[in-house]
C-alpha cells in the first residue's frame, strides 16, 4: 500500500502547532499579570501615623455636671471657668452708618466741547446697534447724558473682525473722563477712558 501525500492531514498539524503556541503565549501573560498584581499587593505596609497619647479622653465631672438638656450633640461651655481663663473683653468701634437710599455720586463731570478724552462705553460688532445701546445707556442716567455727544470709533481687529466703539465724549482731561466713568461703573456698566 502506498501513501499518498493527503494535505488535509498536515492542516490539521499546522493547526494545533500554532494553537499550542498561543496556550503557551497566553500562560506566560497570565503568569506575568500575576506577579504584577503580587509585587503591587505584597509591598511593605503604608507607614502610620500614632497619636502621642489616647485619643480619647474621659470628661471632668464638672464637664460632665454642665452637659446641656437639649442634646448630647449640642455644645456647651462649663460654667466652672476660671477669670484666668477668661480673655479681656476687647472693645469693639462703633459701626459705621450705613448710607441709605441711592449710592452717593461723585463729583459732576465738566464736558468740553471739543476735548481730547472720551469714555469708552461698549464695543460692538454691529453698527446698527450703536444707535440703540446708546438709547439705552442715556435713558438708565439722562442728567448725566445731557451734555455727553455720541462718539463712535470703527476699529479693525483683523481675525476678530470690526467693531464699533462707543463712547461718550468729550473731555477736556483724564480726570473729567474717570469721573464721568465712575458714575457709570456705579450702574453696574464697564466704562475706561479713551484718548482721540
Amino acid at each position: 500500500m502506498s501513501r499518498s501525500y493527503d494535505p488535509r492531514a498536515h492542516a490539521y498539524d499546522d493547526q494545533t502547532r500554532h494553537a499550542g503556541t498561543l496556550y503557551i503565549l497566553m500562560l506566560v501573560i497570565a503568569v506575568c499579570f500575576g506577579g504584577f498584581v503580587w509585587q503591587l499587593y505584597s509591598g511593605p505596609e503604608t507607614p502610620r501615623i500614632s497619636a502621642p497619647g489616647p485619643y480619647k479622653i474621659t470628661p471632668s465631672e464638672a464637664g460632665a455636671l454642665a452637659a446641656d438638656p437639649v442634646g448630647p450633640d449640642a455644645l456647651t461651655v462649663p460654667e466652672t471657668v476660671t477669670a484666668e481663663a477668661t480673655p479681656a473683653p476687647v472693645e469693639e468701634a462703633p459701626p459705621a452708618a450705613e448710607p441709605v437710599g441711592p449710592p452717593q455720586m461723585g463729583a459732576v463731570p465738566q464736558f468740553a466741547s471739543n476735548g481730547r478724552y472720551v469714555a469708552q462705553l461698549a464695543a460692538l460688532q454691529s453698527e446698527a446697534a450703536v444707535d440703540p445701546a446708546w438709547r439705552r445707556l442715556s435713558s438708565r442716567a439722562p442728567e448725566l447724558f445731557a451734555p455727553a455727544q455720541l462718539d463712535v470709533e470703527r476699529a479693525d481687529l483683523g481675525q476678530r473682525g470690526i467693531y464699533y466703539r462707543v463712547r461718550a465724549g468729550y473731555f477736556a482731561d483724564r480726570t473729567q473722563a474717570a469721573r464721568f466713568c465712575e458714575r457709570i461703573r456705579q450702574m453696574g456698566q464697564d466704562c475706561y477712558v479713551a484718548a482721540r
